[in-house]
C-alpha cells in the first residue's frame, strides 16, 4: 500500500490517499478547503492513473469533511464511509464551519456506515476499523496490519490527543478509547494523525503527558 499525505485548510488538516498495487485508492478525511487545494490531490490521482472508490471519515468535525463534495462529484462510483454515531454531527458541519471561518457547502449523504471490528477491503487494502469516541461522536480509527499503521484522526498526536470540550467530547472516554484500542496494537505501528507530525505507538505510550 502506497500512503500520500496533503495539509488542507488553515487547521492543516492530514489528508491520506492510500493506493494498492492494482491502483485501487482510498481517501481518509478530504479536507480540501476550495478548488484549488482539491486541484493538488486530483493531479495526485491523476498522475498515478489512481480508481478511487471510496471516501473515509475518521470523524465528522467540519475541518475534516471540507472536501468531500469535490472528490464524491469527481469520482460519483466511490462509496463514502462513516460512522453512524457521528451522521447528526456530520449533518451540523455548516454550523460549525461558519464558527471555524469556512464557508457553507453540499455535504453528500453516506452511502454507508463502518463499524467497530470491521476489517474493510479495497483491492490489497486492509483496514480494521477501531471505535474511538471521545474526541467527537463517531470518530473511529483506522488500522492496517500488513503495513503497521494507524489513522488516528483527532484522538491521538505525536505528544498530544484530541480536544475533549467541544461537543460529545470527555477526556475519561477518549483516553480509555487510547489505552484500550490503539496501545493493543504492535509498539513499533505507525501513527498518522489528523493534524500535526507521524509518531509511533511506542512513543506515545512512553512519553504521551496525557496518557501516563
Amino acid at each position: 500500500m502506497n500512503i500520500s499525505q496533503f495539509k488542507f485548510n488553515s487547521y492543516a488538516v492530514n489528508t491520506y490517499l492510500l493506493s494498492a498495487k492494482d491502483n485501487t485508492a482510498v481517501i481518509i478525511d478530504p479536507a480540501c478547503a476550495d478548488e484549488a487545494e482539491f486541484s493538488r490531490l486530483k493531479k495526485v490521482i491523476a498522475e498515478k492513473q489512481l480508481n478511487v472508490v471510496c471516501v473515509l471519515l475518521t470523524h465528522p468535525h467540519a475541518d475534516h469533511v471540507l472536501g468531500v463534495k469535490f472528490v464524491m462529484d469527481a469520482f460519483p462510483d466511490a462509496q463514502f464511509l462513516m460512522h453512524e454515531e457521528g451522521l447528526r454531527l456530520y449533518e451540523q458541519a455548516n454550523d460549525y464551519s461558519l464558527i471555524m471561518g469556512f464557508q457553507k457547502r453540499i455535504l453528500p449523504a453516506p452511502t454507508g456506515f463502518v463499524n467497530d471490528g470491521q476489517v474493510l477491503e479495497f483491492s490489497d487494502i486492509q483496514l480494521k476499523v477501531f471505535y474511538t469516541p471521545g474526541h467527537a461522536p463517531g470518530s473511529v480509527c483506522f488500522y492496517s496490519a500488513s503495513e503497521n499503521v494507524v489513522f488516528t484522526g483527532d484522538v491521538l498526536f505525536y505528544g498530544s490527543i484530541g480536544r475533549t470540550d467541544l461537543p460529545g467530547g470527555s477526556f475519561e472516554v477518549l483516553r480509555t478509547s487510547i489505552m484500550e484500542k490503539l496501545f493493543t496494537l504492535p509498539h513499533s505501528t505507525l501513527v498518522l494523525p489528523g493534524h500535526d507530525q507521524e509518531t509511533s505507538i511506542d512513543f506515545e505510550k512512553q512519553h504521551n503527558p496525557f496518557l501516563q
